[in-house]
């Protein structure tokens, strides 16, 4: 079994922000983690002010990141025609073949491999991408404090670099001045310091000139022996390289009992001055003070908030660059927001003013300032500073601060979604169409949310009519029309098969004036649109018996026509179009068994403004009853296009009031036979789509060429959509097709077609819809107008697909989230804060409306433990008795010895595991009643031996661990109790328990997975098998019952299978797949967040007995969401034989180090097996056409001879194109995105 991943969404919790021209962008760039954003315009249609443009997997951990200000070379020197010898020895550096640098900005950051790196981003048309330009060993991996790259400082004038340990140890790297952008080489020395104590912060300050004989470095180190904390002040003389000299200024002792220092703040606007900020006050210090000894520095207190009692501990800082004299912007973990200005008197005394703003979510430790905007408020236009602040536990923001006078309000700019930390997740089956969707536990207390991840076209509701009055709507029509009072007004005829309604928008305000116009109300529209005559828009509705042209404006009826169609007979379908001087009304006429198109030319006469006449140009009988009319310009030449019940398409040419018949298409020889009967019609790149009665798009080509048959019915392609007749409209970026469910088709550029779901609220149905602006200007996409579920809804769909997150405020912390697809509500266990106590409580929410539907109803236990009760699992089971299925919710707690919350624990929820000894099975019967809370406590079973970590329903009852020891209980349905049946203690702390067809899969914190048997004659497990590579697994997936998938601490993924072929005595489960990633994975699930239309061959499903692909979804702590999926042998060895070039190119090459580094990353979850690493062969795409080439040919312009083997069997004749045949194998995983 081979297995191949990939990060369908990296980690939402934003580590660093870094602002700067990196990609020759003018300072508009954001970095945070390796995110590329881009500052934007804000305006009505582009309400975002930063859009996010590329994330790259690092594959590896950034310890700190700062942005280096580089001056290039003018004449770009030539790179060195040497090859550097480079070897793993302190300080040793390398120069990567690197592309041009685009921008003025450079990226230096520090690896968990011991590395320094320099990055920048490259912005070409076809290739954008992180790469590294060069790198500098510092020290091997490992987390001693004295390892060196911890943390990070660099000189404002770009004239070196500190890079410190955690204690004792900093080194500085002096830079050139000047470097080039194709060989990218900055340093030129080095030196090392021992500094005795451990290394909180440190920065350079800002100096008068960028002259290299004065360098100031400021560090805040803590000796935990003399436990006193110091300010330490070093010069660096880098004028003559040859006599490099770093001089320990001046030690500048702080007094024991001072507030401990939490930021360390260069002043851009005062040189050699800097900010001290701890628990209670900001300090003002220059290299002076430090020099000289100066105790009695500037203090000034931070203010309380009000009703506070202890001031905010600030975690992150922001200034703005530019000005003069700059504001710094303090933010604390509580949310709370504070602006200082620092300011010298006429007598030298320096002055800090506190603003304090309106407090926003909690921040971590990243903000930044991005520039400044003017926004319009009713007192006037008020300049902002536009502020990014890293959302701690909570969602990031982009906020516009007031600068002008109090109160100092903040408008939210933007809002960037973070669901970390994840905790965890179910998946909700088919909960769009045969979409899944997945069901989180994201943040943290008063940000404590439940966030439902989709995949589609986001659709936010903007208004609905009332119930009332809206029964039975068959079709919508949106048009514009002009009336006196303003320009044009936007309208809506909404039919049904008994009447019609005509409403008008203003402002997103919909009014109903179907009584104040003259429209034909009585009876159903047949087609309803807008024509131009002398450049003033006016409606044309078509009946069963005729059409007319109103003025909405004049309420004034221009034209009346009634066709000679008989008593029996009546307008089945019409359509209109529009030339430069004519306008024509086709109309399909059905008299008796007879089929007609007859066409009506609408003639404005000279002599009125507003004077129109008709007159009858064409009549053409149709071969068979019509199914569908419309209006197409194909090659340039307006082209009819008829459906009809044969099944057939027609096409006409219209000519000089003329109609000549061009082809004819006998749709029962495409798929799906008989049924192939055109319901609509829509233009797609160069397909012609017909959306299906039967629920299927058809495309067929649209021949390029002038002469010859305008459609190539031998060129086709048939896509599954819905159950019901699938109605189309042309959208911006594609087609909307509504079949039961509303989708977005669009073409690639190799012209496939795929489908998108729109994801729209779980109607029950949907009847019809159409495009309606509702006269507001576009903000975020097209707006659309849909009957569903007895209603009129509006929505605005955003412009492209994406994984879309929909949170549902819990205001408390969610532990366990269990969902039923039968139950009409999430159940979602929670963990609130009150007087220092910890309480859990069960709430049940509307999945569909997030409307809490309950009070919360508090979990309890007839023992207390104190503040120490924590939710450890949650499960259902499902017991039958006499013909009856009764749910129950099973919960597992653990009491801790000591509280996860108490600092003097001093270790880890992972540690602590091992500390509880104590845990608690509390079972709730899940009613269906209409009882105030369906859920009825019905047992407790308590003082267990150790925490109940893993539940899990069998056939015999009830599985759950308790510490090492694993229990099954069984419902007695006579008394109501629970019953034990087996019990079985083991070596080490059980984490899941799964079971599939009798066979126990068990997980552990120190010893991997092991397979038992339940025997139910002796009562008692029997063992079978186990993972002989110790593992701490702490979830699992079933398969089926050999095979097994598992998640571990250390945040990789393995497959165990037990062969049945294996008779040896060792017993052991064999390894089919095994992988390292970056974040520990919260556990594994199937799941398929897009609708499937064409699977290639080389996707396999992971069992035999499966007939669909899934792939296995898992997210991680920090947000993101991983894809494994199984693949083909041959797939593999192509793809294995790719990721081999692609680490030695240096383009590709990753970004934290050497291919030496990537390797020992691989092997940090165990020896990696039968595995491809996604995120690093997709980085093939990013490369540009050259570079492609340079990873497939050798020098000689052949096929690499490692490639061509495993190629051979993917390419079908000898003119394939290598390069395209890996562009699509790697595009085709991107379905499951």
């Amino acid at each position: 079994m081979y297995a191949y991943y990939h990060s369908t969404s990296f980690s939402t919790h934003i580590q660093h922000i870094l602002r700067g021209n990196i990609s020759n962008r003018s300072e508009a760039d954001i970095g945070s983690s390796l995110e590329w954003l881009t500052i934007h315009t804000v305006t009505d249609s582009n309400p975002n002010l930063l859009q996010s443009q590329l994330e790259q997997s690092t594959f590896g951990i950034i310890n700190d990141a700062k942005i280096l200000r580089v001056e290039f070379d003018q004449d770009c020197r030539l790179p060195a025609e040497q090859i550097e010898e480079y070897e793993e020895m302190n300080y040793s550096k390398k120069t990567r073949n690197h592309s041009k640098v685009q921008g003025d900005d450079i990226i230096v950051a520090l690896s968990e491999y011991g590395k320094l790196v320099f990055m920048t981003i490259i912005n070409d048309e076809f290739s954008k991408r992180f790469e590294t330009l060069a790198e500098v060993y510092l020290d091997s991996p490992g987390l001693e404090y004295t390892k060196k790259g911890k943390k990070l400082a660099i000189d404002p004038n770009g004239r070196a670099i500190a890079i410190a340990s955690f204690q004792d140890h900093f080194d500085i790297l002096i830079l050139d001045k000047s470097t080039s952008r194709i060989h990218f080489d900055p340093i030129i020395g080095r030196g090392s310091e021992f500094e005795e104590g451990i290394i909180w912060q440190m920065e350079f300050l800002h100096t008068e000139s960028n002259s290299m004989d004065k360098i100031l470095l400021v560090l805040v180190v803590y000796n935990d022996v003399e436990r006193l904390c110091r300010l330490v002040l070093y010069s660096i003389d880098a004028s003559d390289m040859k006599n490099v000299t770093i001089e320990k200024v001046s030690r500048l002792p702080l007094e024991k009992n001072t507030p401990l220092p939490l930021l360390l703040i260069p002043l851009s606007a005062q040189p050699e001055a800097f900010l001290l900020v701890t628990e209670q006050n900001v300090s003002y210090l220059t290299a002076d003070d430090l020099a000289c000894g100066n105790v009695l520095y500037e203090t000034s207190f931070i203010p309380r908030k009000a009703r506070s009692l202890e001031c905010p501990l600030f975690t992150a800082y922001a200034q703005n660059l530019v000005d003069d004299n700059p504001a710094i912007y303090l933010g604390s973990s509580e949310g709370h927001l504070y602006r200082i200005y620092v300011e010298k008197g006429i007598d030298r005394k320096v002055y800090i003013e506190w603003n304090e703003l309106e407090s926003t979510n909690p921040i971590s430790q990243a903000m930044c300032v991005l520039g400044r905007i003017d926004v319009e408020e009713p007192r006037g236009i008020q300049v902002t500073d536009v502020l990014m602040c890293a959302g701690e536990s909570a969602d990031s923001q982009v906020l516009a601060m007031s600068t002008s006078t109090p109160p100092f309000r903040r408008n939210v700019v933007q809002n960037i979604v973070n669901r970390a930390p994840l905790t965890d997740f179910q998946v909700a089956e088919n909960f769009i169409g045969d979409q899944d969707a997945l069901i989180t536990c994201s943040g943290q207390d008063w940000y404590g949310a439940l966030s439902i991840m989709t995949h589609g076209i986001e659709a936010l509701p903007i208004v609905q009519s009332s119930e009332y009055g809206w029964h039975g709507i068959s079709s919508l029509w949106n048009f514009t029309a002009s009336i006196p009072e303003s320009d044009q007004v936007s309208c809506l005829v909404v039919s049904s098969l008994m009447n019609t309604k005509l409403l008008s928008a203003k402002d997103g305000h919909i009014k109903d004036i179907t009584s104040l116009s003259n429209i034909k109300c009585d009876a159903e529209t047949v087609y309803a649109s807008s024509i131009t005559v002398n450049n003033y828009k006016l409606l044309l509705q078509v009946h069963s018996t005729g059409f007319l042209v109103m003025d909405i404006g004049s309420k004034e009826f221009l034209l009346n026509c009634t066709p000679n169609i008989g008593t029996e007979g009546r307008i089945e379908i019409a359509t209109c179009w529009q030339t430069e001087d004519a306008i024509y009304v086709a109309l399909c006429i059905v008299r008796d068994d007879l089929f007609s198109l007859e066409i009506v030319n609408i003639i404005s006469n000279s002599s009125s403004f507003l004077s129109l006449s008709y007159k009858q140009t064409i009549t053409e009988l149709l071969p068979y009853c019509p199914s569908y009319l419309e209006q197409f310009n194909i090659r340039s030449n307006p082209t009819l296009v008829v459906g009809t019940f044969q099944p057939s398409v027609v096409l006409y040419t219209i000519k000089d009031e003329s109609i000549h018949k061009e082809q004819e298409i006998d749709l029962s020889l495409q798929e799906p036979g008989t049924f192939t009967i055109p319901y609509s019609a829509a233009v797609l790149s160069s397909w012609l789509v017909f959306g299906l009665r039967q629920g299927s798009v058809l495309c067929i080509s649209i021949n390029s060429e002038q002469e010859g048959q305008i459609l190539n019915d031998q060129t086709s392609q048939t896509l599954k959509v819905g159950q019901s007749a699938v109605k189309l409209v042309s959208c911006q970026n594609g087609i909307y097709a509504l079949s039961g469910q509303l989708w977005r088709l669009f073409c690639d550029n190799e012209e496939t077609v795929y489908l998108d779901r729109i994801l729209v609220p779980n109607f029950d149905s949907i009847n019809t819809f159409c495009l309606f602006d509702c006269d507001l200007p576009t903000l975020y996409g097209e707006r659309i107008a849909l009957y569903a579920d007895y209603k009129l809804q509006m929505f605005e769909l955003s412009p492209q697909r994406q994984l879309s997150t929909r949170k549902i405020e819990l205001k408390d912390t969610p532990r366990k989230i269990i969902y039923d697809k039968s139950l009409d509500y999430l159940i979602a266990i929670t963990t609130r804060m009150e007087n220092g106590d910890r309480k859990n409580f069960i709430r049940l929410i509307d999945s569909t409306s997030g409307h809490i539907l309950t009070d919360s109803q508090l979990l309890w236990t007839d023992t207390d433990y104190g503040r120490s009760d924590m939710v450890l699992s949650a499960t259902e089971w499902l017991v039958k008795n006499k013909n009856k299925t009764y749910k129950y919710l099973c919960i597992g707690l653990g009491h801790p010895k000591e509280p996860f919350h108490s600092f003097r624990s001093s270790m880890s929820a992972r540690v602590s595991k091992a500390l509880m000894d104590r845990g608690t099975l509390l079972l709730f019967r899940l009613k269906s009643n209409n009882d105030k809370f369906p859920l009825k406590r019905v047992w407790d079973q308590e003082k267990l031996p150790g925490g109940v970590f893993a539940i899990c329903p069998h056939s015999a009852g009830l599985l759950f661990s308790a510490g090492s020891h694993l229990y099954l209980y069984r419902l007695d349905p006579i008394t109501g109790r629970l019953v034990e049946v087996a019990h079985k203690a083991l070596q080490y702390l059980i984490t899941s328990i799964h079971e599939e067809s009798g066979r126990i899969c068990v997980t552990f914190h120190n010893d991997s997975v092991s397979f038992y048997e339940f025997d139910q004659e002796s009562n008692a497990y029997e063992f079978l098998k186990s993972d002989v590579v110790p593992r701490s697994i702490h979830h699992s997936l079933m398969l089926n019952n050999r095979l097994a998938v598992g998640v571990s601490q250390s945040g990789g993924m393995v497959a165990l299978h037990d062969d049945p072929n294996d008779r040896s005595f060792e017993r052991r489960l064999q390894c089919l797949f095994n992988f390292h990633y970056a974040d520990i994975i919260v556990k594994p699930k199937l799941a398929s967040l897009r609708s499937q239309t064409k699977l290639p061959s080389y996707i396999l499903p992971w069992t035999d007995t499966d007939k669909t692909v899934k792939p296995i979804v898992g997210c991680t702590v920090s947000g993101g969401m991983i894809h494994v999926f199984r693949i083909s042998e041959p797939l593999y060895r192509l793809l294995h034989t790719l990721s081999q070039e692609l680490i030695e190119f240096d383009a590709t090459r990753p970004l934290l180090g050497s291919t030496d580094n990537f390797k020992w990353f691989c092997k940090l979850s165990g020896a990696e097996q039968a595995t491809i690493h996604g995120d690093l062969v997709e980085l093939f795409l990013r490369l540009s056409e050259e570079e492609q080439l340079g990873v497939i040919f050798n020098d000689q312009g052949q096929v690499k001879v490692s490639i061509q083997l495993v190629l051979n069997e993917f390419m079908t004749n000898g003119d394939d194109d290598p390069v395209r045949l890996l562009i699509d194998v790697l595009r085709s995983f991107e379905n499951f995105k």
